[in-house]
């Protein structure tokens, strides 16, 4: 059983570290055509979330949003730094609303769940399902969307990020957290929500006992993030906003379906803000950052950062040393000038629109953003829209007038980041080596050698994890092409923060995957392994009339049973080298390029063979 860990509060009594560098600063280009023979839509009040809904390897942009009068708008990458409006979608507008990309039922396909008000002011929380290729349309999963509490931020000046899935008791199942206001008592004679869904194999259940015997507090008007606060391998929550009065609250995950809570008197608490897990100096372990306003005290703007001791207490850094600026804000987080370390965006009122680079030292170095992009009730986003490994950023909104400019009162921008002088390209760090699992019975630990990279610290690189199943299906903790590595969505997830990853999973055969994840987001191809662990009996229904041997360069398979096979060819170390379908009673022959020694992975339904072969 796992010990209850609490972090207890250290006041910063020190002068900061003196490794601090003077970061290099990057020229931002706005593109000016972004949607050719149309624009990008005004709005605010709603999200623009990223993700590769086609599977063409371009990050998409998906924008919800309105103040009375809602919108959608699906904009399809070209892959020129261009962007194609797709007209008509099935997608459900919605003001005041969140969004995010999830893969729910492992078919490698993004879905979408979207939360906010319709067109009569009224919740709706829904659920798209990717119908995949080669349309790529979405369909609402009724089923599903009537397991969700409908939900709205309920306010245009608060955080729309309401939405978040992850994989919380690592099942490999992706589950979801819903955040927000009902409109009408929900639990406890609250309109305030804070819930969590257990997804079991592709069906949402609302789970009533997380925290304390029953439901998270109730609370909104904030934020949700989720990441692992004391690497132990299972996310952890926070929720930030106004409950009896304003908290930021830290669920610590207990391994076992329940969460237990931080001391709320660690943070300040806010509205119209967010709280979010970031590792800012790069140790490896997740920091966090709290910006808004404290209506407890005059609506004060404050902007904290908590630095992860690495041993469940945390150290409190005010804006006053950190040169963070509090208010209302919509926050980003990622590696802009290549230099290895976490910097940070933040819109909004009282933030303006600003950059604030890490200087190494948990304090940072201010710049404002591009006048283009200064907006308040919207969101920011750090993205690479144009695949060169570097962070660009989008942001929209509405204009917060403050005397300087012309620009448009609603801006909608897509900012080229053209690096500068003396700023690398980046590349994405090494692939991690030497796979291995422990484990039976249900219950695995895979571990690896860490990855290197020639700009972020070996510490500071997160990984990203695949499980394939004997289906062929397959779960990814963070939505990812498992040939290339490249990842389908962008924004801080809950990335494995270190070399280890813990897996709840029924005994079976398993290919997982590990790549390794820079602070700019740049990913490595994925490393491979097999758990080969079959459930009692199966052994004796393996798949006897499948022959399998290596021919001229190549590996025959001959399957004279009655069903279609799948088959993977792994090397010894684990990485996949090519796929293949077999059909009933047909043969299929898979060439092989290098000599050696390879593993056959069969997969037949309930059925499952590894067969090593040789190649000369």
């Amino acid at each position: 059983m796992k010990t209850k860990t609490l972090l207890t509060f250290v006041v910063l009594f020190t002068t900061m570290m003196s490794w601090a560098i003077t970061p290099k600063q990057v020229t931002w280009s706005v593109l000016t055509d972004p949607v050719p023979g149309s624009s990008l839509a005004m709005s605010a009040s709603g999200t623009v979330v990223w993700g590769d809904y086609n599977n063409d390897g371009h990050l998409d942009a998906f924008m919800i949003a309105g103040q009375g009068s809602p919108l959608v708008r699906l904009y399809k990458n070209n892959g020129n730094e261009t962007f194609t409006r797709i007209d008509p979608i099935s997608i459900t507008a919605l003001s005041q609303a969140g969004a995010v990309f999830l893969d729910y039922n492992n078919d490698g396909n993004l879905d979408l769940l979207i939360a906010g008000l319709n067109t009569s002011n009224v919740p709706q929380t829904i659920l798209y399902k990717n119908s995949g290729a080669p349309d790529y349309t979405f369909e609402v999963d009724n089923a599903n969307t009537d397991i969700l509490v409908d939900v709205y931020p309920e306010g245009n000046d608060n955080s729309t990020r309401i939405l978040e899935a992850f994989d919380y008791n690592n099942d490999g199942w992706t589950d979801v957290l819903i955040n927000g206001n009902h409109g009408a008592n929900w639990v406890n004679s609250s309109t305030r929500v804070v819930a969590l869904y257990k997804n079991n194999n592709g069906t949402f259940e609302l789970q009533t006992t997380p925290y304390n015997g029953g439901h998270f507090i109730p609370m909104n008007g904030g934020s949700i993030h989720v990441g692992d606060a004391n690497n132990d391998g299972f996310d952890d929550i926070l929720v930030s906003g106004y409950s009896s009065g304003v908290s930021t609250n830290l669920y610590v995950n207990n391994q076992n379906g329940t969460f237990d809570l931080y001391p709320t008197s660690t943070f300040r608490g806010h509205q119209q803000g967010e709280t979010l897990f970031v590792d800012i100096n790069g140790d490896g372990w997740n920091d966090i950052v709290e910006i808004g306003r404290d209506v407890n005290n005059g609506w004060a703007c404050f902007a904290n950062l908590y630095i992860n001791n690495q041993d469940n207490t945390v150290t409190k850094i005010e804006s006053s040393t950190s040169n963070l600026t509090g208010g209302q804000a919509t926050i980003a987080a990622g590696d802009v000038n290549n230099d290895g370390h976490t910097d940070l965006m933040a819109i909004g009122w009282n933030t303006n629109s600003k950059l604030f680079y890490n200087n190494g030292d948990s304090t940072f170095t201010t710049v404002a953003l591009p006048e283009e992009a200064r907006a308040i009730q919207g969101r920011l986003n750090m993205v690479d829209f144009n695949n060169d490994n570097t962070l660009d950023f989008s942001s929209f909104g509405k204009k917060a007038y403050d005397g300087t400019g012309n620009t448009s009162a609603w801006p909608n921008v897509f900012v080229k980041n053209s690096l500068g002088e003396g700023i690398p390209v980046n590349t994405p760090p090494t692939k991690p080596t030497n796979l291995a699992y422990t484990g039976s019975d249900g219950q695995y630990i895979v571990t690896w050698d860490k990855s290197t990279d020639d700009i972020t610290h070996t510490d500071a690189i997160r990984y990203n994890l695949y499980v394939k199943f004997e289906d062929n299906s397959v779960f990814c903790l963070v939505p990812a092409d498992t040939t290339t590595g490249k990842l389908k969505v962008n924004g801080l997830k809950s990335f494995l923060q270190t070399d280890t990853a813990k897996l709840n999973l029924p005994k079976g055969i398993y290919t997982i995957g590990i790549a390794a994840v820079d602070q700019a987001y740049a990913s490595s191809t994925f490393a491979t392994m097999i758990i080969n662990d079959p459930p009692t009996g199966l052994q004796s229904e393996t798949l006897d009339n499948v022959r399998v041997h290596a021919e001229n360069n190549a590996i025959l398979i001959t399957n004279n049973s009655e069903n279609t096979l799948s088959c993977d060819i792994l090397s010894l170390d684990g990485r996949l080298i090519n796929s293949d379908v077999i059909n009933a009673n047909s043969s299929s022959s898979v060439s092989i390029y290098n000599k050696g020694v390879y593993l056959v992975k069969l997969n037949g339904g309930r059925n499952a063979r590894i067969d090593k072969v040789i190649v000369n």
